[in-house]
């Protein structure tokens, strides 16, 4: 007899835009996948039936096959209308809704029911699976049966007598109810009608723990279902118990463990499950004792013992104590994500240890120096370059997905001397990723163009030196720092048009180095800034330099780039020369001659270097005169009846003609100051303490900023006061959708506390200070004095920081006025981040159409989740990278000699007492300045460097900091609760 299967899924779903058939449960399969899988022993494919009405045409395109009846008013229309037209003519007929899952052996059982009518419901519902919401029980379909409350799961089967009386009611005048079980509810009437008990065993696709809860069990229970099946790995043999069976006969449990593992050693572990299927922070919060010796009842009571308190005072006494034998000759062990935690995207996310011989360093959090490596999905066999000692684990993780048919799992595993892989545990990973929208196929898409534009970076170009280039994300003119990793269009393409598309190379021409124009700095893959090294070490090669020295000498920095990547944040420090120091000649042979550089190439540079070291000593006044120029100007604008569009190129245009060029100057300035202050101190002529000193004897901006807050605490001046003078910052400074300080003045310029440093008088260098300052001088073959030198030390590093406030003046108006245009033009502050300055200069130029301009942003918007998505390493040498890469860690630039122990909060935690704490911001930016206005501890940053903002501002103030402690280092710290900030050990110890 023939059975109809007819999917109900014409209503649209309580969240998100897509239909819930197509709901991605995981990244390769999707709901209706599911269903039709749970189905297929009982229904042919020809017999299915698809109800629909939401962005049915999305089905039709992705399921073609199937038969489809439109409802064209679905929005009216009720569930029960929607069925009422389907087109029963089999046998038996099967009704499900479109979001709902059951096992196939249920679904054989239903078919083989002989009532007229079989009526699934769930008497566990309420406990179906931990986490579920009031809101979700509150929204569920029940039925009371023998005063029995119970959900209605959906799903119906209808013998031929039940089909019979449906199809009478189809042309029926009076209407029977709105729903389903307002069918049922007539059906009883004249059919025999049983209620199936389905006994928890379902799932509803609305929610990723109730998924997660339906494919995988506890700990021991999903073990043991894999043991005997999985064989690119080993599962061990394991003996379960629960927590009930513990307290009930100890000597029992005890018994049967030394029966099943006699002389050998055990591990102990929790399988709670409030742990096991990760739906709260209890994740990994249980006990595993290792190293049990199974021959000793004390040591196994002991360690049971141990797991079961862990589980705490509200423990379920169904909770399981899994046992095992102990593996002893581990060469690798850690976990590995197969998917990426923050989005869902489809990669395999590697965290190991292969140099402890430790089975649960990486999941105890007891080992720093441990190994991270991402492979995507779409090329695995790119772990081949990375990590091939992966290859035996990947296979197994692979293997174990196939047999789950889902690939969002926690696996925890170890490998042996042997190469054997051990799995140790297998969890379901319940992060909802509905608001990713993850697009396996346009991932790949971007994936493969950036493998094709790399290839076409690696050609030489004319007139630049070097036979090819490295990207990174923090050379130079540090775009993960300042813009972010993935920064939205406008922000990026701002950050181009007034710096890193010409302004960068004007600067570097004009203080005497080569003229790379028209070379950009900063390129993208995947909507992600990356800094050209090629074009970046060539700019530092002193104007009119002998064209085969200058190429020898810029392959070999590119080279040691390529071979130490994690020189990226301090290339000026550890790979490019591009200032003179006293130390210049034995650095550079050490450094370059291995790279096939000569010496007579490093004479060259060394005079060439001296020559732009001494010139840099005496421009800064002129270099910067253009800033005065652009205050004048934003004034003029802003007052002017320009429209806003006009306003706002005009801002841009003055920022990137007065400011940024201005900026670019000051910046090197405080860089030639900062290194030739590292290099008294390296060769011992000043201490690192001194400096310090110095460099809190005088005021920047910043500090200024503080005394003003102060005098605002002490009503010497309003509030409007402090919002005219500082109220253009924002964190953030060239992202319109982050507010500026004007917009909430209580968060950033309101001190919460008094703490501002009373700058002391000018420094007064000590004789043998002095002495080695003249030598340095004399050296340099510069005439400046002494008092001169320090001038310029001073001017250097307030400038630097004066001009970059000037220039973001004009750029954080010009990004309120943006604001105002788009808001005039529908557009919200949230969407006019996906502008970009093309779209400004069309608009100023009248050639702007909103109904494209709209659709662009929407085009954009879909872009950017790729750019969200797509992981890639801070550092891109070879094409390979951009499907598998290790993430190295970073060596921070500690701030300073002191050491604080203190709570840490991250900047993005709902944390409004930052007093005392050590504060984590993921960049080094100026718009975080507020933060010294609240006493903090100390201060981590992900992205910055030696010279960046924040690490002067902390100089400054005297503040215990690291700076750039890198992405890697940066998220394990995300998990602390309490660190130790050691600056002159140079160290970062988790605490608790």
């Amino acid at each position: 007899m023939t059975v109809e299967l007819y999917f109900l899924g014409a209503g649209k779903p309580d969240s998100g835009n897509k239909p819930a058939a197509l709901k991605n449960v995981t990244n390769n399969t999707k709901a209706m996948d599911w269903q039709l899988h749970s189905f297929d022993d009982v229904i042919e494919f020809e017999n299915v039936y698809f109800l629909g009405g939401y962005h049915v045409d999305e089905v039709v395109s992705e399921y073609p096959n199937l038969n489809f009846l439109i409802s064209p008013e679905w929005e009216k229309s009720t569930p029960l209308d929607t069925l009422l037209h389907a087109p029963f003519s089999g046998d038996r007929v099967l009704i499900t809704y479109a979001d709902t899952l059951f096992r196939k052996d249920f679904i054989n059982k239903v078919v083989k029911q002989k009532k007229d009518v079989t009526v699934v419901v769930d008497y566990k519902w309420k406990k179906r699976f931990e986490s579920r919401t009031d809101e979700d029980i509150n929204k569920a379909e029940t039925i009371t049966l023998n005063e029995v409350e119970v959900e209605f799961t959906g799903l119906v089967y209808l013998n031929k007598k039940a089909i019979n009386l449906v199809n009478k009611r189809k042309h029926a005048e009076n209407p029977i109810g709105t729903n389903i079980i307002a069918l049922i509810e007539y059906l009883e009437k004249e059919c025999n009608v049983e209620y199936l008990d389905v006994d928890g065993e379902w799932a509803e696709f609305n929610s990723p723990s109730d998924i997660t809860n339906f494919i995988l069990g506890t700990k021991a229970d999903t073990l043991s279902r894999l043991e005997h099946i999985v064989k690119n790995s080993t599962i061990g043999v394991q003996y379960s118990f629960t927590t009930k069976e513990w307290v009930q006969d100890r000597a029992k449990v005890i018994d049967n463990i030394q029966s099943k593992f006699p002389h050998t050693k055990l591990v102990v572990r929790s399988s709670s499950k409030a742990e096991d299927n990760w739906r709260s922070s209890n994740a990994g919060g249980f006990k595993s004792i290792l190293n049990v010796n199974s021959n000793s009842q004390f040591e196994i009571d002991d360690a049971i013992k141990a797991v079961v308190d862990s589980y705490g005072e509200t423990k379920d006494k169904s909770d399981q104590v899994l046992v095992q034998e102990f593996l002893q000759d581990v060469a690798m062990a850690g976990v590995v994500f197969t998917c990426t935690l923050e989005s869902g995207a489809p990669y395999y996310r590697f965290n190991f240890d292969d140099t402890t011989q430790s089975t649960e360093s990486v999941t105890a959090g007891t080992h720093t120096d441990l190994r991270t490596v991402l492979i995507n999905k779409a090329k695995p066999n790119a772990v081949n370059n990375i990590a091939p000692e992966l290859n035996g684990v990947l296979a197994a993780v692979k293997e174990l997905e196939s047999l789950l048919g889902f690939d969002k799992l926690d696996i925890e595993f170890a490998v042996d001397q042997n190469d054997n892989v051990h799995i140790f545990q297998v969890r379901p990973l319940v992060v909802n990723h509905d608001h990713y929208d993850i697009d396996n196929k346009r991932i790949n898409e971007s994936l493969a163009s950036n493998v094709r534009r790399y290839k076409e970076f690696q050609t030489p170009l004319p007139h630049v030196h070097g036979e090819m280039t490295v990207f990174a994300n923090m050379p130079d003119w540090n775009p993960a720092e300042i813009i972010s990793t993935r920064p939205k269009p406008l922000a990026f393409s701002l950050y181009q048009e007034l710096i890193t598309n010409s302004v960068w190379a004007k600067q570097r021409a004009e203080f005497g180095y080569q003229d790379v124009r028209p070379y950009p700095l900063i390129v993208a893959f995947s909507g992600q800034p990356y800094v050209d090294s090629r074009a970046s070490f060539n700019s530092f090669i002193p104007r009119g330099f002998e064209p085969s020295a200058a190429k020898r000498i810029v392959d070999a920095y590119i080279n040691i780039l390529k071979d130490n990547p994690h020189y990226h944040d301090k290339v000026e420090f550890d790979i490019a020369f591009t200032i003179w120091t006293p130390e210049f000649k034995e650095e550079a042979t050490t450094r370059l001659m291995p790279y096939g550089v000569t010496q007579a190439d490093i004479q060259l540079l060394e005079s060439g270097l001296k020559q732009v070291t001494r010139n840099a000593l005496t421009r800064l006044e002129k270099d910067i005169s253009s800033i005065a120029e652009l205050s004048h100007r934003r004034e003029s604008l802003i007052n002017s009846e320009l429209a806003i569009i006009d306003k706002v190129y005009g801002l841009l245009g003055d920022c990137k003609s007065y400011g940024t060029l201005a900026f670019s100057h000051a910046a090197r300035a405080g860089f030639v100051a900062t290194t030739l202050m590292k290099s008294l101190i390296s060769n011992g002529k000043l201490s690192e303490k001194r400096c310090m000193q110095f460099l809190n004897s005088f005021d920047t901006v910043a500090g200024d900023f503080e005394k003003a807050k102060a005098k605002f605490a002490n009503s010497e001046i309003s509030l409007e006061n402090l919002v005219e003078s500082y109220g253009h910052l924002r964190p953030g400074t060239y992202e319109i959708a982050t507010e500026a300080y004007w917009e909430v003045p209580e968060q950033y310029l309101v001190p919460k506390y008094s703490n501002v440093k009373h700058t002391a008088a000018v420094m007064k260098f000590k004789n043998k200070e002095l002495v080695a300052i003249e030598e340095l001088l004399k050296e340099l073959g510069s005439e400046l004095t002494c008092k001169q030198f320090v001038d310029y030390l001073v001017s250097a590093t307030q400038e630097r920081e004066r001009v970059k406030f000037e220039f973001t003046k004009s750029l954080s108006k010009a990004l309120d006025y943006i604001t105002l245009w788009a808001n005039d033009n529908n557009i919200t502050r949230q969407d006019a981040s996906f502008l970009t300055f093309s779209d400004i200069r069309q608009a100023k130029l009248n050639g702007l159409n909103l109904n494209a301009l709209t659709a662009n942003i929407d085009d954009r918007k879909e872009s950017y989740q790729i750019t969200k998505v797509i992981e890639l390493p801070a550092v891109i040498t070879e094409e390979s990278q951009f499907y598998s890469f290790e993430r190295h860690s970073s060596l921070p630039n500690f701030i300073g000699v002191d050491s604080v122990t203190a709570d840490v909060v991250s900047i993005k935690e709902n944390v409004s007492d930052f007093k005392g704490k050590i504060i984590m911001i993921p960049q080094a930016d100026p718009g975080y300045d507020w933060l010294f206005g609240h006493d903090i501890a100390g201060l981590i940053t992900q992205y910055g460097g030696a010279n960046s903002h924040m690490a002067i501002r902390s100089a400054e103030v005297g503040l215990p900091a690291a700076i750039g402690v890198g992405e890697k280092l940066y998220d394990s710290l995300l998990e602390a609760n309490q660190l130790e900030l050691d600056c002159l050990g140079q160290t970062l110890r988790v605490i608790a």
